[in-house]
């Protein structure tokens, strides 16, 4: 049961030194990104959800070739956090950051201290060809032989009921799932978002051969 998610691969490109408002995930390897991209570890399972992703959708070939792309138009190594990449992107050690849509919303509007590396950048959504965007989701699952079985399903009850769905998205930033739950107001200011519908028994088949492209290409490195 999937309680809420988050668009992964949201972009912060800077305000000052990026013009466009959308953008695709095949662009992240276009050459004009030479030198200009910044992101966390390849082997971060957010990454890493975006990766297989892309080799479930197109194949392991295809992949390949756009996650050397991609690592051809990094500013630096891979490191740090979502917030990090936004405070590198800031600095102008990139012009473009990948990462997941609440972070940006904490720090713009919770995190005085790195409310300015919000107010350098802005948030683009980005699409697959097919117009959809990735999203990573968080969910809860009941083990077979749980010993709680009816506690746990009072807490799985409670997770998808109004107040945890509104407590997902006012306190985390975070799309709820629940129909008819508002998206919190800063969240809704990055524009509409269509998520990508490839399903997560696809994504997850492709998790481990995601890892192994990582470490082919030299991502991290």
């Amino acid at each position: 049961m999937v309680c809420h998610l988050d668009a992964r691969a949201r972009h912060l490109p800077s305000k000052e030194r990026v013009t466009q408002s959308a953008i695709t995930y095949d662009e992240l390897a276009d050459p004009k990104w030479k030198g200009k991209i910044c992101i966390r570890s390849g082997q971060h399972i957010y990454n890493n959800a975006l990766f297989a992703a892309y080799i479930a959708k197109y194949g392991e070939a295809k992949a390949e070739q756009w996650l050397r792309g991609l690592k051809a138009n990094l500013a630096q190594k891979p490191s740090g956090g979502d917030r990090e990449t936004a405070r590198d992107v800031a600095a102008g050690k990139c012009d473009l950051g990948i990462g997941n849509t609440y972070y940006w919303a904490l720090m713009m509007d919770k995190e005085a201290d790195r409310k300015p590396w919000a107010e350098a950048t802005k948030v683009i959504l980005p699409t697959f060809a097919d117009g959809g965007t990735h999203v990573n989701v968080s969910g809860v699952v009941l083990a077979k032989h749980a010993p709680n079985k009816a506690n746990a399903m009072k807490l799985i009850e409670w997770l998808v009921g109004e107040k945890a769905q509104h407590m997902h998205a006012d306190l985390n930033y975070e799309y709820p799932l629940r129909a008819g739950i508002a998206i919190n107001p800063t969240i809704a200011g990055y524009g509409t978002l269509k998520p990508d519908p490839l399903s997560l028994a696809k994504i997850a088949d492709s998790k481990k051969a995601a890892a192994a492209l990582v470490d082919k290409v030299g991502f991290d490195n």
